[in-house]
């Protein structure tokens, strides 16, 4: 094993490296492998793209969620699980934001050396500036939200001449009797 030249960015890489590390030009043609245990990890690691890792944690999230909305019993609990759905959304909405405008990231970064092989580079140009500001509109938006909705609540409060509701957790009665 030896280091050579990347013919691309003239980065050091391993002669046995299938692709630079650093901008991911193919180094070596694909041998023939033989079938181990190897090669089928290799598989679930190919699969772990940003795109598949997110539909994972987002379909965890859910079956989390769902789960938890079966255990809403008073107003505080409703509402913990409101602005938990609204994390959950808004977490969603900035991935999709960021895949959209940085579309490389969808992709493994052996089938972007491929597709550099095969001389295929329109992958769209990416455009993180254009997505982080995108996020910060939906984050500025969200607050604007949550101040409209607090003014209203609090106008109608006043109005109708309504306390808050403080949301704090009561001792069950089996705990109180068991404390006497």
């Amino acid at each position: 094993m030896s280091l050579v030249t990347c013919p691309e960015c003239n980065h050091m890489v391993s002669d046995e490296a299938s692709s630079c590390v650093k901008c991911g030009y193919p180094i070596k043609k694909d041998r023939k492998k033989k079938p181990s245990a190897n090669n089928a990890w290799s598989a679930v690691s190919k699969s772990r793209t940003p795109i598949n890792v997110f539909a994972l944690a987002m379909m965890a999230c859910a079956a989390i969620l769902g789960g938890s909305a079966t255990q809403i019993d008073n107003v505080c609990d409703l509402t913990a699980f409101t602005y938990t759905l609204h994390i959950f959304l808004a977490l969603c909405a900035m991935f999709f934001a960021t895949i959209l405008f940085s579309r490389k990231g969808i992709y493994h970064p052996e089938d972007l050396a491929k597709a550099k092989q095969a001389d295929v580079d329109d992958l769209g140009h990416d455009r993180p500036i254009v997505a982080a500001i995108l996020i910060c509109l939906m984050v500025f938006g969200y607050a604007v939200y949550q101040w409209h909705v607090n003014n209203s609540i609090a106008k109608s409060m006043e109005k109708n001449k309504v306390l808050p509701t403080i949301c704090v957790t009561q001792p069950k009665e089996s705990e109180e009797k068991g404390s006497e």
